[in-house]
């Protein structure tokens, strides 16, 4: 699930139950990842997150236990509360979840260098937002297929 974005923008639908050591780097780009859309297994999960001139967008729903720590050089960590239909709530809206007796906790490290790393804490009302409606999730194949073997081949390069 790891992405990188170099002078282009990426939207990324998270579609998998652990996070483990997963990483997102935006240089003069940007990456939206939004976990609100499939449930995350209960347990620890990790992510990564680096911009530089860039910016890396992370939407966690709002009943997982979030640990952020990193840190900045002329660049920005934010951190917000939304709506699925990404109005910004007031405090009395707001009901913070406890990291250590979450079911499930997510610990993201946060970089930014003349960036910024923003992490929006989504309140759904249930446990996962909806999807799209006309935008079902791609459905996932046994078949890797020959664009994955490229990618690959390319990446050991």
């Amino acid at each position: 699930m790891s992405s990188m974005s170099l002078f282009s923008g990426i939207d990324h639908i998270n579609t998998h139950t652990r996070l483990e050591n997963e990483s997102f780097t935006a240089m003069f780009g940007s990456i939206t990842v939004d976990l609100t859309r499939q449930r995350l297994a209960p347990g620890d999960h990790t992510i990564s997150a680096f911009a530089m001139f860039g910016a890396v967008v992370i939407r966690v729903p709002a009943d997982v236990g979030l640990h952020v720590d990193g840190g900045t050089m002329m660049g920005d960590t934010e951190y917000e509360w939304r709506t699925v239909d990404d109005r910004p709530l007031s405090s009395a809206e707001r009901t913070e979840v406890e990291f250590e007796t979450a079911p499930v906790r997510l610990r993201i490290t946060a970089v930014a260098m003349f960036g910024e790393v923003k992490i929006v804490r989504v309140v759904t009302g249930e446990r996962t937002a909806p999807a799209l409606p006309g935008e079902p999730l791609p459905a996932m194949s046994g078949d890797a297929g020959s664009y994955e073997g490229e990618t690959r081949r390319i990446a050991s390069l």
